[in-house]
């Protein structure tokens, strides 16, 4: 009896660390999310995110499609990744770098069309999945 009260004591020990686990990684997924819709307020004008090319001077009207599922970490960096359209229907894939300073995330870095940088943190194993 001792035997199987011990047992069902520590598989329930291991039951619940899973489940706080699994409850934590979804607090933070939920957090990143927010904060990515925060920004995106912030920074929309008329509806879309305008973004300026610093080599031609030209500004691109982006709109707001559809949020990846998949969220990478950096060190205690996080990488959310989502895709826009132009006015003219072009599809451009945006990376979205958030940190979190004293509780508080913020984005602090977004490319737009430009996955060459997080590819090469990819590869070297310096960005990783968050599961």
């Amino acid at each position: 009896m001792t035997r199987s009260a011990l047992f069902s004591l520590l598989l329930l020990g291991l039951l619940c660390g899973t489940g706080a686990e699994a409850r934590s990684l979804n607090e933070l997924r939920t957090q990143l999310q927010a904060t990515l819709q925060r920004s995106l307020g912030r920074s929309m004008l008329g509806g879309a995110l305008p973004h300026v090319d610093l080599g031609s001077g030209a500004v691109t009207r982006y709109y707001p499609t559809e949020n990846h599922e998949i969220i990478l970490r950096l060190g205690e960096i996080y990488v959310m990744c989502a895709t826009l359209v132009t006015e003219d229907g072009r599809e451009a894939p945006v990376d979205y770098y958030i940190a979190e300073i004293d509780g508080r995330f913020g984005v602090i870095r977004m490319e737009i069309d430009n996955r060459a940088p997080l590819h090469a943190l990819m590869n070297a194993g310096r960005a990783t999945r968050l599961e």
